[in-house]
């Protein structure tokens, strides 16, 4: 498959990064809402569980779970689009679907010790080294085929720089638009009122203006 990186995929490419980002922090804080019954507070990367919820339930640690489960479940099936017997469009979608998801930020959040990954484990194990070794390992077996068939599947000329800048761009990009230009308008009380499902307005209507463009040029992947 030949990658045309023209300006109409990238833009739907980093909306659909930007929805799947989105997507994965709805899915804690909503589990977590069915779960201690009310919502917990978030900005674009940091979500808590309402308080005292986890002393109370300490099950709710699930929540922490099915934000990377989602995820993973995206990169994989991306990974199924990837097949011989896919169109060639299902298989632009499936790329993209495994680096909209930035697999590279599991794994580098998890290499640091950090992650939702390892905080579940270690809020289950109390052992924050055995959590630590468990969920880079974890990652990294998940990530592995997807990311393999991803590369193969790459017919241009610059494979390996392509395979690279898809794996880095959207974890550079998310990283400066999302946590840092996006939280910081936040951190200065720009629309950082609490509005529904226990975001910020900013929050929800980011999560609108992104889901909105993806729906839009969803045609050009």
């Amino acid at each position: 498959m030949k990658l045309n990186l023209n300006l109409s995929y990238v833009i739907t490419f980093l909306a659909l990064t930007f929805v799947m980002h989105e997507a994965h922090e709805i899915i804690h804080t909503s589990i977590g809402r069915l779960i201690c019954g009310c919502w917990g507070l978030r900005d674009f990367n940091v979500w808590e569980l309402c308080a005292g919820c986890l002393e109370q339930k300490p099950y709710a640690v699930i929540s922490t779970f099915l934000g990377p489960l989602f995820t993973f479940t995206m990169i994989w099936f991306g990974a199924l689009l990837l097949s011989e017997n896919k169109t060639e469009k299902q298989k632009m979608l499936g790329f993209s679907l495994i680096f909209a998801n930035m697999p590279f930020a599991r794994i580098f959040t998890a290499i640091m010790g950090g992650g939702d990954e390892i905080w579940g484990l270690h809020e289950l194990t109390g052992n924050y080294q055995l959590s630590r070794w468990i969920g880079l390992l974890l990652v990294l077996a998940i990530t592995f085929i997807p990311l393999v068939k991803a590369y193969q599947i790459i017919q241009n000329r610059l494979k390996i720089g392509l395979f690279i800048l898809f794996l880095l761009a959207p974890f550079v990009i998310d990283l400066l638009v999302v946590l840092g230009l996006l939280n910081t308008l936040l951190q200065n009380g720009i629309m950082n009122e609490y509005g529904i499902m226990g975001s910020p307005v900013l929050v929800t209507v980011w999560a609108l203006f992104v889901t909105l463009v993806y729906l839009i040029t969803k045609k050009n992947l």
